[in-house]
């Protein structure tokens, strides 16, 4: 498999500060906020990284490649975008 190590975890922007979600990006693979995907009306994100998962994490639902792709290819859910797909 080829993301067998890393995982995703969604998360609700405005239940963070932007100190938190700074912190947030620097365990994750993603550089900043600004790099984050976000759903299409902008109030959730997805953040992943590879192997343990950091404590920043501890607690957050995480999903592996396979269900991640499968939220983001809903045509019902949050993230589908025609232009992305």
């Amino acid at each position: 498999m080829r993301f067998e190590n890393r995982r995703w975890v969604i998360i609700t922007l405005a239940s963070y500060t932007d100190e938190q979600l700074e912190n947030l990006c620097a365990n994750a693979i993603q550089s900043g906020v600004s790099t984050l995907r976000k759903t299409t009306d902008g109030t959730k994100a997805i953040l992943k990284w590879d192997g343990d998962t950091p404590s920043v994490f501890d607690g957050m639902t995480t999903y592996n490649h396979s269900q991640i792709l499968a939220i983001l290819n809903d045509v019902d859910g949050d993230w589908y975008s025609e232009v992305n797909n």
